[in-house]
């Protein structure tokens, strides 16, 4: 942010904690019914026959108030933007999963629902924008759908793709803690009150910033506010940025920031193969 205190529309992800429960494969939804008399229905049949009984889970897209924060105001999805990124998400997320972790992966670990909102939740105070979160393990909201474009691939990974592996890495680290040598890399800099005063584009003004996220280390200025969303934006962003994008990356957050980010790659790496034999490295080449 500069110094003149313009608010900037930030991305404000958040993790809701809760127990570790036993994870299991078998369905929690006994003989979902579709109903067939409404104008929704062949959409609704294909998420049942591609989301629920393939991969046992719930695809939301019908907002439903009791279910959402009501300090924020939001508006439903529309039906053709629910549609795509319904269909991108299987695309771009579980067909990939399939594919490198094996396909009783996003079973067992996967969220059991995944709800779509059309917009985000502002937080004009503090200049945030929340465009997702994740719920105890269990629920997975992606916002912001109604301004999606889909021939915009900077926007749409930027907005949607990250988010989702950002909060589905969020459910694997509450299953299996992550290492905990992940907080001593850069300790000194997390700021959860002040992250959004930081920056993380490399643009012609980003050295008028107050922070660079970058030269702190940080994949991204919503990664240092601190270490759990760190782990997560470290995964997330490696998973969607382009070879190109990441050295980019690397090249602008000079030796120290670039090497605290290459140690994170190097941790968060270990710990999937080894937490759950996933190649972080395979998963990002496939997407």
């Amino acid at each position: 942010m500069k110094k003149t205190y313009i608010l900037l529309a930030l991305v404000t992800l958040c993790i809701v904690s809760c127990k570790k429960d036993e994870l299991d494969s078998k369905s929690i939804f006994v003989d979902p019914v579709v109903k067939t008399d409404t104008y929704t229905y062949a959409f609704d049949q294909w998420l049942s026959t591609y989301f629920t009984k393939k991969y046992n889970v719930e695809y939301i897209y019908k907002l439903d108030d009791a279910a959402m924060d009501p300090n924020y105001n939001v508006v439903p999805v529309r039906l053709g933007m629910a549609d795509t990124v319904a269909h991108l998400s299987l695309y771009l997320w579980y067909d990939v999963y399939d594919k490198i972790v094996g396909k009783d992966f996003l079973t067992t670990y996967g969220p059991k629902m995944i709800q779509l909102v059309g917009s985000s939740m502002i937080n004009a105070a503090q200049g945030t924008e929340k465009l997702g979160y994740a719920e105890g393990g269990i629920k997975i909201t992606l916002m912001k759908i109604n301004s999606m474009k889909t021939d915009d691939p900077e926007m749409m990974n930027h907005y949607i793709f990250n988010t989702m592996h950002h909060e589905f890495s969020h459910i694997l680290h509450q299953q299996k803690t992550y290492p905990k040598d992940f907080e001593s890399i850069t300790p000194q800099d997390y700021d959860p009150s002040g992250w959004q005063y930081r920056y993380d584009k490399s643009t012609k003004d980003m050295w008028l910033r107050e922070k660079p996220a970058w030269k702190l280390g940080f994949v991204t200025c919503y990664g240092s506010s601190e270490t759990h969303e760190d782990f997560v934006e470290t995964i997330a962003n490696y998973i969607t940025k382009s070879d190109e994008q990441w050295q980019l990356m690397l090249d602008s957050a000079g030796v120290d920031g670039a090497k605290y980010i290459t140690t994170k790659l190097t941790m968060v790496r270990d710990w999937l193969a080894e937490k759950y034999n996933y190649d972080l490295d395979a998963m990002h080449k496939e997407v």
